[in-house]
């Protein structure tokens, strides 16, 4: 049999990922990097020399770097697609993530983590304040954060956005989410006074160009808006520990609906949740809510001489 290093195998995998499954070109990227990792700590070695032992210590290179547990659990999740692309195709005989098992997340641990109202509201002023943020990105960056907090979007659907996709009179933007899934999200009027503003500060614009653009009218990427959170977020003064990211906004947005009383199937609409289990996960932040209606309605809180019976 011909031997392989794990970098010859590397390109038919994502192949496979991208025509065969339909993966998203963002998830295949993903796949990519994550394959990359393994390969820059332990070599580039022939696959037949990938043991478990080796994974074991990729992980735990990884634990030791201090990657959250989900961030690890998508590495392994990676890897075992990876090895079984490559024990179904022939590459080798033995899967070695047949003994490796994912690390257990607690359920506190895998809740969504979000923004608080003020912190939403410290950011927005914050970025119109001309001491602070005084360049011309600025104004991008003010619609920037109203439009990944207002739809809640993934990043790759907010690079995606052209102009023609946002309907100034009905107050809803086309988005075209995961495996070229499409979807309309309402959006509030003021968040679409921004976008009129920012556009007539175009030089120029026809409705098929791009919503966010840099100064050569070319669209904003992913990795540039992720580029962009990053800046606001210093820029803030929030910490490195805070988690700001672009997906952030996502599930701020959504919790925050949550919270004020909105149906998770309305809400699994707007995010594009093809399961109302994923967009579920959001109820378990809205513990607030989860009280008032325990409060209202259990038999020890509304009554207090209630009498049990032995």
């Amino acid at each position: 049999m011909k031997s392989f290093s794990i970098s010859n195998l590397i390109p038919e995998f994502l192949i496979s990922k991208e025509v065969e499954e339909g993966n998203s070109k963002s998830t295949v990227k993903a796949y990519e990097y994550d394959l990359k990792k393994l390969i820059e700590i332990i070599g580039d070695s022939n696959i037949e020399l990938l043991t478990t032992t080796k994974i074991r210590i990729f992980i735990k290179f990884l634990k030791d770097k201090n990657y959250s547990k989900k961030g690890i659990a998508r590495k392994i999740a990676t890897l075992r697609s990876f090895l079984k692309f490559l024990v179904k195709n022939e590459f080798i005989s033995k899967n070695p993530m047949d003994k490796i098992s994912s690390p257990k997340i607690r359920m506190e641990e895998s809740l969504p983590k979000y923004l608080e109202l003020d912190e939403i509201g410290k950011i927005l002023e914050m970025i119109k304040d001309k001491n602070i943020f005084n360049s011309k990105k600025s104004q991008r960056f003010y619609l920037l954060v109203r439009l990944l907090y207002a739809t809640m979007a993934r990043v790759s659907e907010i690079s995606n956005i052209k102009i023609k996709d946002v309907n100034f009179q009905e107050g809803f933007i086309h988005l075209r989410g995961k495996g070229n899934k499409e979807r309309i999200v309402p959006v509030d009027k003021n968040s679409l006074m921004v976008i009129k503003n920012y556009l007539e500060n175009r030089f120029s614009y026809s409705e098929e160009d791009y919503l966010l653009v840099n100064t050569r009218n070319l669209k904003l990427s992913p990795r540039v808006i992720q580029e962009d959170i990053k800046v606001i977020k210093e820029k803030c003064g929030f910490s490195q520990s805070k988690q700001i990211t672009p997906h952030i906004f996502r599930h701020t947005g959504a919790t925050h609906l949550r919270r004020a009383g909105m149906d998770i199937s309305e809400l699994q609409d707007i995010l594009g949740h093809s399961s109302s289990n994923t967009t579920r996960i959001y109820a378990k932040n809205d513990i607030r809510n989860l009280k008032k209606s325990y409060d209202g309605m259990h038999p020890l809180s509304l009554k207090k001489d209630l009498r049990i019976n032995n």
